[in-house]
């Protein structure tokens, strides 16, 4: 692949994960969400998927303006954000009200994973 076109690939990628934690950023201060076990699983595998993608970024030592400003945003999200000790299902608590098959936290990721591929 063409380094313009790995370069490309890398910040599609980069702001699909900026997107994600900008999602997740929103959901740690949700009433619901917050506190719910999908939100959870949700940052610790965004942290998963972006810490692979740093280590591919970060072998480019020329990263272009956009990518360095890209990858700073994700830091500062990621040095807020708050995961709580003690979260539950909020679905089979009975707490969540939004319609079946639909999930804030997932739905971020879904998204990313979608670029990935």
């Amino acid at each position: 692949m063409a380094t313009e076109t790995v370069i490309a690939k890398e910040i599609n990628l980069l702001r699909g994960m900026s997107y994600v934690f900008g999602v997740l950023s929103y959901l740690q201060d949700e009433p619901l969400c917050s506190r719910c076990d999908s939100f959870v699983k949700g940052v610790e595998m965004s942290k998963e998927h972006f810490l692979a993608l740093e280590r591919s970024v970060n072998k480019n030592r020329d990263l272009p303006e956009e990518m360095r400003r890209l990858l700073l945003n994700i830091y500062a999200v990621l040095s807020d954000m708050k995961i709580p000790d003690n979260s539950i299902q909020q679905k089979k608590a009975g707490n969540c009200t939004m319609p079946k098959g639909i999930c804030l936290a997932k739905s971020a990721l879904k998204v990313y994973e979608r670029i990935q591929s």
